[in-house]
């Protein structure tokens, strides 16, 4: 059986905001039998109704943590505030909780590839602990092309047209997480859910990758 097997990290003591309002949650996907890890995840989830009721600032929380975190505030909250951005609002009508739940990297060692083990954890971890967020969002990138946009930047071996590949490889992993129930955020990069609209089950998601697996075989 394939498992995975949470981490949540969190301060015991009063820490700086942020950490003591961004929790994160790691996981790694496991072969029960053998107990080899064959994948890794890694999230993080925004408290911001607590940030709002501690009357901390919301964008300083999260630019402390890290430049992608506050480019997630700039995308998705008011700037001086807690709430949602009014386009966001529209976009995802149902959101009810305040907190935001980022999923950050989701990676399979090459031999598991192609089962859609990634897709069922972040789904799982979503289950666990997306429940009570307004949103669940993610920036869909192809991790072989990490830096793609850096300056002196390589591309992988046997690639030998890197944007067309880049942009076949961007789609494909964006059609991947449709299937957990995102869509992309107007005007972004980003893509997101709102577990308060509902979502494909775990039991929906495995039959689409038996589906898209024996269509490929």
């Amino acid at each position: 059986m394939i498992e995975v097997i949470f981490q949540l990290t969190t301060p015991l003591t009063t820490s700086e905001p942020s950490t003591e309002y961004i929790q994160l949650v790691g996981g790694e996907i496991r072969d029960r039998e053998s107990s080899a890890i064959i994948g890794r995840m890694s999230s993080s989830r925004v408290q911001v109704g607590r940030v709002s009721d501690a009357g901390e600032n919301l964008f300083d929380v999260m630019d402390t943590h890290s430049s992608d975190m506050a480019e997630y505030h700039a995308a998705f909250f008011k700037p001086n505030g807690w709430d949602y951005r009014e386009r966001i609002r529209r976009q995802f009508p149902d959101i009810l909780p305040l907190d935001l739940l980022i999923l950050d990297r989701a990676e399979i060692e090459p031999a598991f590839r192609k089962r859609g083990l990634g897709l069922l954890a972040i789904s799982r971890a979503i289950d666990l602990f997306g429940e009570n967020c307004g949103l669940v969002a993610m920036k869909p990138f192809p991790l072989q092309f990490g830096g793609y946009r850096d300056s002196g930047w390589r591309a992988p071996e046997g690639v030998p047209d890197p944007v067309a590949e880049f942009r076949i490889a961007r789609q494909k992993l964006r059609r991947y997480w449709e299937r957990a129930g995102f869509k992309r955020v107007d005007g972004t990069e980003y893509w997101a859910l709102c577990p308060g609209a509902g979502r494909p089950s775990l039991t929906t998601v495995a039959l689409a990758i038996d589906e898209t697996c024996a269509a490929n075989e």
